[in-house]
């Protein structure tokens, strides 16, 4: 049997992602990001060329170490100004039919509740196309851009994190059952409410709680979940590979 090449693209929502200083050249159209126009050509282009995925890039703060400042940063637009990945995917997912899209998030600053709901609503959207790459964060900025001193210990921040994917996976797994459509999975839910309702406990996040998750699965199969953080005493190269793709089996 003849071995694939999975092909992902590497992009971030910025005006420089790996290149600092590339804007300034008069062909460069990086500081289009803004635009969603330029993000559906790109999808489109990366469809065309059998790429498997797109993997989208995040930091959530501003690089400030250097000097002390985020001058160096903003003046070289070193991932700076960065709007929010997530949003680009519904309208990159409309214009393609087998592209998959790998998006950073950090979960060290959102409850896991709102969350899991946005991340099924674009399991919806893109008919299983999302995927997930796990991280923490990095930056001071960002934490106290939260409210917070600093950013948070390493056991701490990954105790955290061994919570919080115990709690998501309860959320998407959990609380709807595994129905073929959605009268019928309204129909089950009636029989048996408790079916419907996720029991979670975040010993490390929030206090114990019982709530009716509101967002129905999207499929019986896992969504595409890249662990970009490495646990305690675990070795420092991720044994997992550096890219999600949601490929279409039927594509090729």
């Amino acid at each position: 049997m003849a071995k694939e090449i999975r092909l992902n693209a590497f992009e971030m929502n910025c005006v420089a992602h790996q290149s600092p200083g590339m804007w300034r050249h008069p062909r460069d159209r990086s500081r289009d990001y803004r635009r969603l126009d330029g993000w559906i050509e790109l999808a489109k282009t990366l469809e065309r060329g059998f790429f498997d995925g797109l993997f989208l890039a995040d930091v959530l703060g501003v690089y400030d170490v250097f000097g002390g400042s985020p001058k160096a940063a903003l003046l070289h637009a070193t991932q700076t100004p960065v709007n929010d990945p997530l949003l680009l995917v519904p309208a990159m997912a409309t214009a393609t039919r087998h592209l998959g899209f790998g998006v950073t998030v950090t979960l060290s600053y959102e409850p896991p509740f709102p969350f899991a709901r946005r991340m099924s609503t674009l399991d919806h959207l893109t008919d299983g196309r999302i995927g997930w790459n796990v991280v923490t964060g990095y930056l001071d900025s960002a934490a106290k851009g939260m409210g917070e001193k600093g950013q948070r210990g390493h056991d701490d921040r990954y105790e955290v994190a061994e919570d919080y994917m115990s709690v998501v996976y309860k959320l998407w797994e959990g609380s709807w059952p595994t129905m073929p459509s959605l009268p019928t999975s309204i129909r089950a839910c009636s029989r048996d409410l408790t079916a419907c309702v996720a029991s979670v406990t975040m010993d490390r996040i929030t206090s114990s709680t019982r709530s009716t998750f509101p967002s129905r699965r999207h499929s019986a199969r896992q969504s595409c979940i890249r662990r970009g953080l490495r646990l305690r005493g675990a070795p420092s190269r991720p044994a997992t590979p550096n890219a999600c793709s949601c490929p279409d089996p039927q594509r090729r």
